[in-house]
Parts: structure tokens; C-alpha cells; sequence
């Protein structure tokens, strides 16, 4: 068995996991792919349409230089199963822990959703989101934040700025200085069709949820960065951890290392073992609030996917540099099996390298991307309603509507005020003569091959909840 950068260890329990591949899925046609239901959700009013020729940096001022600045972990927690949503926080990944010797493993069953927070609290998906990141940091500065989204939707708009075809739907709202980008499915328990191979029985045998964060799910992490002079937080789902993978000092020269502020360091070390009740207002959904777990080092953390290596055709990383781009995820395990569920060739990689040079070579494709963020900040700032919709029905058109009828908020009314209190304290406090800077963003991209149409079959083997929504369309 071939496993790279480091030896193997023991293990004990599993992690239940979200897909991370398989194997082709060929009685699925291109028919069968997910597109947003507009009978079902119509649009609303049409406010802007943009093609990519829109988009062009010369056109929009946009300085050359842009790219991920100023990374930092900013907050995390653990969706927990229970029958009534639960999170912990920080919670804590489940760690990497691979099979002292292979063995076959079955193949996957079972229903899984395409967007787990919706699936798990439908009301509102980014709710959970915002309690962690103020149960970390209680004074987090909201008034700087340009731009609230996901792995997801920020993802769904550089496949757009790099002509990738895939119909797209999420929803906007400006709450105070911030623009929030909600996922949205067709149904928030939507299931992905047709899921075969192993890319959740292997996450379950070579990862272990420890013992603090015992009854986890799934691990919801958040970072913040500077892109394009847009602040943007951005919550991505976390595989796991690497708990032997120290720090060496050719790390500093392989791409930015995401550590925790020196606040947030204190507020983690005095949490306490407590659990708090909150019930959402004019709903019958209530979330429980439970702190326990840890922050890994952001430079143990990965990203799995799983593939059959029955073929002989290898993982091309060129394809899942732009994921791991926007994330800021510096490892990369990619594992073989022999078609039959046993796993004898396991590579790790540090790709902060790879990721950085693909950066570099997609500089235009970023620039858009940057581009058309602000353009949507921009609008929904502008817009008298502040709830619209981000809609791309095709190649090379996107378009940005006034949600229909009465719309849906982001967050519940109490926890949308509190954000915009907490940019009112800040404001009080800010110095005039030194506002914030400029930057450029942290996050996200995706590979040319990784979301391209190349045939007519589903195949979810690159595929993930997180990224893509299972389109069937990822390839290698």
C-alpha cells in the first residue's frame, strides 16, 4: 500500500461523511442533471445581465495584482446528529487516521444531500454560520465585511467567469455593509441520484471523529481574506486533519498558512462547557448550541476525494487546484481502489505550491471573478429591496433579478440585527483618519477540467456537496 508524506496510524471509530467520488455512474444521461426549478421558485424582475465581456478588468479599474491576501481562520463548527439541529463549536475535523493494511471496503448506499446546512436547517442555511462566528469572537467587526458566501456560490461564479456550462441559482441580501450569498437548491432535502463507488465508506474507514467532537456529521469551517479589495468570509466544508503533520520551515515559502487571530486564540481557550438553546423567530425551528472541540492548524487540513484506479488514468491535480484555491486548503489525499473497494494506493500531497502557479496562470479568470463581485455588491447595496437572486441559465449569461414575491431573508430578524449593531459599535470605534484597506480576496476557484462538459454521462466521482452540489459533470 502506497501512502505519501507520512506513515500510517491507528484508528478508532469512523467518520460519516459527505461523498467524495466513486466511480462512473454510466446509466445517468446528461437529461438527469439538476438544474434550478423555476416553475417551482420563479424569478422575479430582471435587474442586470451580464456576459463575460462585461467583465473585463480595464473596463473596471481593476488593478493586475489580484489575488488571495490575508487569510485567517475566523470560526468553525460541527453539525451533530441528533433529531433537532445541533452544532458544536469550534467542533473540530475528524482526523486522519488510515487502515494499518487495506482492506475492501462496500460500496456506498444510502440517501445523501446535495446541500447539508439546508438539509439540516432549512429556514435559514447561514444561521449557523454567523452563531459560530460570534460565539468565537463576540466583537467580530461585521462592518468590514463586503461579502458572506460559500465554497458553493463563490465557486458558481468563477465556473460562470470561465465560461464553464452549468445553470446556477443563489440568493442575495444586503444586511448593513455585508452581501450575503445563500445557496439554493430546488428543495433544501434534495438528494443526489445515482451515487455510486466509495467516496463515503472510505472517509468512514480512514478518518475518526475523536472523542470531543464524538456524534459529528460533518465540519463547517470559516475563513476570511481580502480579494479584488472585497472583505469576504467565506464557510467551506473540512474533510480533516492531519494530527502528524508538523510545521516545517519550507511551509513559510509554500503559500499562505491560515492561523487563527491572537483574539480568537483567547476566546477558544475560555470556552466552556455549556450548551445553549436559541429559537428562531416566527418559525418552529430551534438550533442547539454546544462548545467543545479544538482549531487545528489550517496547514493539517485536507481535502479527500476517492477514484478507481482499475483504468490506469491518474488524478490530474490541475483539476482541483481551483477548489482548493478558494478554500485555501493546503493537502490533497487522493485515493485508488482496484474497482472493488479495496484502497492499496493513498497519496497525500501539499499542493500550496500547485495552487499558487495555478493562480498565476488563471490571473484573468480572477480578475472577472473580482470583477463581477463587486458588481453584485454593488447592486444589491443599490437595491430597494435587498433581496435579490444570482441566476446563470446558460453559458456566458448571468443574471441578477429582484427575488419573487416576498422573498427570504438570510438570517431571522434578531441575529440580522445584531450584525448590523455590531457594524454600528465598530463604526463608533473606528478611527476616521485610518479606514480599512484595499485587498484582494482569499478564496476560490476551479480547474478548467474540473467542471468541464466533456461527455454525456453523469459521473460523480469529482463531485462534493460542498463544491459543486454532485452536478455529475466534475472530471479529473
Amino acid at each position: 500500500m502506497t501512502f505519501g508524506m507520512f506513515a500510517t496510524s491507528g484508528r478508532g471509530g469512523h467518520a460519516p461523511r459527505r461523498g467524495r467520488g466513486g466511480k462512473p455512474a454510466p446509466m445517468f444521461n446528461k437529461h438527469s442533471e439538476v438544474k434550478p426549478d423555476l416553475l417551482k421558485h420563479p424569478l422575479g424582475d430582471l435587474l442586470a445581465t451580464f456576459s463575460n465581456s462585461d467583465l473585463e478588468p480595464t473596463k473596471a479599474g481593476l488593478l493586475d495584482n489580484v489575488a488571495i491576501k490575508n487569510c485567517n481562520y475566523v470560526g468553525s463548527y460541527n453539525w451533530i446528529d441528533t433529531k433537532s439541529p445541533t452544532i458544536m463549536v469550534p467542533g473540530k475535523p475528524p482526523r486522519w487516521t488510515p487502515l494499518k493494511e487495506p482492506k475492501p471496503l462496500k460500496e456506498d448506499s444510502g440517501q445523501y444531500f446535495r446541500d447539508p446546512n439546508a438539509a439540516r436547517f432549512p429556514g435559514y442555511p447561514t444561521e449557523p454560520a454567523v452563531h459560530a462566528l460570534f460565539q468565537t469572537d463576540p466583537d467580530f467587526p461585521t462592518s468590514e465585511v463586503d461579502i458572506f458566501g460559500c465554497g458553493n456560490t463563490i465557486g458558481n461564479l468563477l465556473r460562470f467567469v470561465r465560461s464553464m456550462n452549468k445553470p446556477f441559482r443563489f440568493s442575495v441580501e444586503a444586511v448593513g455593509n455585508t452581501v450575503f450569498f445563500i445557496r439554493k437548491e430546488n428543495d433544501p432535502k434534495e438528494t443526489i441520484k445515482g451515487v455510486v463507488g466509495f467516496g463515503h465508506t472510505f472517509p468512514e474507514a480512514y478518518t475518526t471523529w475523536e472523542s470531543d467532537v464524538k456524534g459529528s456529521e460533518s465540519h463547517q469551517r470559516l475563513v476570511q481574506y481580502e480579494f479584488g479589495g472585497l472583505n469576504c468570509v467565506v464557510r467551506f466544508e473540512c474533510d480533516g486533519y492531519i494530527g502528524n503533520l508538523a510545521k516545517s520551515p519550507s511551509n513559510d515559502n509554500s503559500g499562505p498558512i491560515l492561523e487563527p487571530k491572537p483574539k480568537i486564540n483567547d476566546i477558544l481557550e475560555s470556552f466552556e462547557n455549556a450548551t445553549v438553546g436559541m429559537t428562531l423567530p416566527n418559525t418552529s425551528e430551534s438550533i442547539t448550541i454546544r462548545t467543545g472541540g479544538g482549531v487545528p492548524s489550517q496547514d493539517t487540513i485536507f481535502d479527500l476525494k476517492t477514484r478507481s484506479g482499475r483504468y490506469g488514468k491518474r488524478f490530474d491535480l490541475e483539476d482541483i487546484y481551483p477548489v482548493l484555491w478558494l478554500k485555501q486548503i493546503p493537502n490533497f489525499i487522493i485515493a485508488y481502489h482496484d474497482g472493488a473497494g479495496l484502497f492499496e494506493d493513498v497519496q497525500v500531497n501539499d499542493v500550496r505550491q500547485g495552487v499558487r502557479q495555478w493562480e498565476n496562470k488563471h490571473k484573468a479568470d480572477i480578475q472577472r471573478l473580482a470583477v463581477l463581485l463587486k458588481k453584485i455588491v454593488a447592486i444589491a447595496q443599490q437595491s430597494d429591496t435587498k433581496l435579490l437572486d444570482v441566476y446563470s441559465p446558460s453559458v456566458d449569461r448571468l443574471e441578477i433579478r429582484k427575488q419573487d414575491g416576498e422573498g427570504s431573508h438570510a438570517l431571522p430578524s434578531d441575529l440580522m440585527a445584531r450584525w448590523e449593531r455590531a457594524e454600528d459599535t465598530f463604526d463608533a470605534l473606528e478611527d476616521p483618519h485610518d479606514p480599512w484597506g484595499q485587498g484582494e480576496e482569499e478564496d476560490a476557484g476551479f480547474g478548467s477540467g474540473g467542471f468541464s462538459d466533456s461527455d454525456d454521462e453523469l459521473d460523480f466521482t469529482a463531485c462534493s456537496a460542498d463544491d459543486c452540489g454532485y452536478c455529475g459533470k466534475c472530471t479529473y
